[in-house]
């Protein structure tokens, strides 16, 4: 009878992730993914806010422009739309939101016109943008 060697076996295991390595993955995915997702999800009110700033600063130089050619503020901004040379376009005047802008001359505090927008809720006056206070603002 022969005896062959004792060989000793080896279990091999397989190159691969522990399940707490992939936890570990997992987790530093999902506060990653919710830092990004807190400073993406502002950016959609702060794009309104800046296009209702434009919106309303263009129409600010509309109105001076057009006090200075009639000596007077137009009675609404329907009136700036439809005179030639200034905003004659068709479209509405809207804010970010979608909603018409608050007009009216004269305005309060001795201005000669106000011109606002409601801002995001309509309920809440600290979200409103006046056209004399939004370069104020930050």
């Amino acid at each position: 009878m022969s005896t062959a060697p004792a060989r000793s076996r080896r279990v091999r295991v397989a190159p691969g992730f522990s399940l707490i390595e992939l936890t570990l993955v997992i987790v530093i995915l999902g506060v990653l993914m919710s830092v990004v997702a807190v400073n993406v999800v502002g950016q959609g009110k702060k794009a309104k806010v800046r296009a209702t700033k434009v919106t309303m600063d263009t129409i600010r130089t509309q109105l001076d422009s057009y006090n200075l050619e009639y000596s007077a503020y137009p009675p609404t901004l329907e009136t700036l739309q439809k005179v030639p040379g200034f905003l004659s376009d068709s479209k509405p005047i809207k804010d970010g939101w979608g909603r018409q802008l608050a007009y009216q001359t004269p305005g309060r505090n001795n201005r000669p016109y106000d011109l606002l927008s409601n801002g995001d809720n309509l309920d809440d006056i600290g979200d409103d943008i006046d056209v004399w206070l939004m370069d104020q603002e930050q």
